[in-house]
């Protein structure tokens, strides 16, 4: 049955809070309607930017962040600040323009050059703020080696006083063309240092820090001297996580006492744990929870832990079949014991006893145990269980509760492990 918001009105499948893939709004795409979580750090960034649109002052931010953390996200909420007082974006995505490596450094950097000059050329064109003849006379008579003077004449033509220059994910320049960080900052640098003298105009850029962050950080001086603001973007705080979940879930529901409707508290510790406080993880696994358990779901009733593991368990599978056979190797863990934890695992890993798990041997798709007669399957389920309650190695995968019945669950740690795990 469908949620329901505050006046007990249906909430339609498609006004799912969460966005389904988990990935953040494309740096161009500025008219997506989802609900954006304002975080304690973007409402930081946000307040400094705003500060200095009033104050008509530039805008220099470097954004270095792993994968999902939140940098595109970033870049899409500063440029809708400068567009909202009349400013013009000009998102440059690197993954989109047409280049090819040359296989030589020099080379490489003056055809990224290039493009750069092309992409705010065509920008500009297309939102008529340029006509195509002054900037192909531009074109003309600027060689690469004038390239920042080139660029800043472009946009001089524009008559703007707010213009926001957005480069994301330059570690696709570092990963696909021969081009090194050092010269590629050195642009950087110059090209802030041009923009600076026309106040209200500023450059932001972004990268992956997971392969170039150590080497970002040496070329942190000289970006600090073309005045960035220089952030690293970490994980949300397991507080934090919680008022990501209250917000997008509100912003719906319009509940205020009930603002996690429909999860419960177990269900968001659950995210928690398994997303790692990244925000693109926290979407992708609430969409998962969000979807899948409206056709079990009461309307005045919350989301159960026990039904938000079974769905991530479903959806995760064949991943944590992987995972299993990978962690029972390193442990020395017998065949039957590997099978029961896969078992516990499908079934959600809740409070489960060896009769719960013997329920599950014939519809699971855990091999093992198909073709054993019940008693079979019993004696080897309670064989593993006790292999495993005596493998103190394990206890911090595997939690056991009581005595005959022992009632046995995945701890959330090994349903992030089997989520991050490839």
């Amino acid at each position: 049955m469908p949620y329901k918001d505050i006046n007990n009105n249906p909430i339609s499948p498609a006004q799912n809070p969460y966005i389904g893939a988990g990935s953040a709004a494309s740096v161009a795409d500025q008219n997506n309607q989802v609900y954006i979580v304002h975080t304690r750090a973007i409402k930081t960034v946000l307040e400094g930017v705003q500060r200095s649109l009033k104050f008509n002052r530039s805008i220099r931010l470097f954004f270095v962040g792993d994968y999902g953390y939140g940098k595109t996200t970033h870049l899409n909420l500063i440029a809708k600040e400068v567009r909202t007082l009349n400013g013009i974006c000009i998102p440059i995505q690197f993954q989109r323009l047409p280049l090819r490596t040359s296989n030589d450094p020099e080379e490489d950097l003056l055809r990224l050059q290039g493009a750069i000059l092309a992409k705010i050329s065509s920008v500009l064109n297309d939102e008529r703020l340029v006509n195509k003849e002054d900037t192909r006379k531009i074109l003309d008579e600027r060689s690469y080696v004038d390239i920042i003077e080139a660029i800043y004449e472009i946009l001089n033509k524009t008559n703007k006083t707010k213009i926001l220059l957005i480069f994301d994910e330059i570690e696709f320049l570092f990963s696909k063309l021969k081009i090194d960080i050092p010269d590629f900052m050195s642009f950087l640098h110059g090209l802030s240092e041009k923009m600076f003298v026309r106040p209200g105009w500023g450059v932001c850029a972004s990268i992956t820090q997971r392969e170039y962050y150590s080497k970002i950080v040496e070329e942190a001086g000289q970006l600090q001297e073309g005045r960035f603001d220089f952030h690293i973007i970490e994980p949300l705080s397991p507080l934090e996580v919680r008022e990501y979940i209250e917000k997008k879930n509100s912003s719906l529901t319009n509940r205020v006492k009930e603002r996690g409707y429909p999860f419960d508290e177990e269900v968001i510790g659950f995210i928690t744990t398994v997303s790692g406080g990244i925000p693109r993880y926290i979407e992708t696994v609430c969409e998962l929870i969000w979807s899948e358990a409206e056709a079990k779901h009461e309307p005045e009733q919350l989301i159960k832990i026990e039904t938000a593991r079974r769905i991530f368990s479903n959806k995760y599978l064949s991943r944590a079949n992987k995972y299993f056979a990978e962690l029972c190797r390193s442990f020395s863990v017998s065949d039957q014991a590997e099978a029961f934890l896969k078992l516990l695992f499908y079934s959600g890993g809740w409070r489960k006893t060896t009769q719960d798990l013997l329920a599950l041997k014939d519809s699971s798709p855990i091999s093992y145990f198909h073709g054993l007669s019940e008693s079979q399957a019993k004696y080897r389920l309670d064989e593993a269980g006790r292999e495993l309650r005596n493998n103190q190695e394990l206890t911090t995968f595997l939690e056991v509760f009581g005595k005959r019945p022992f009632k046995y669950t995945l701890k959330n740690l090994v349903f992030k492990s089997i989520f991050d795990f490839r």
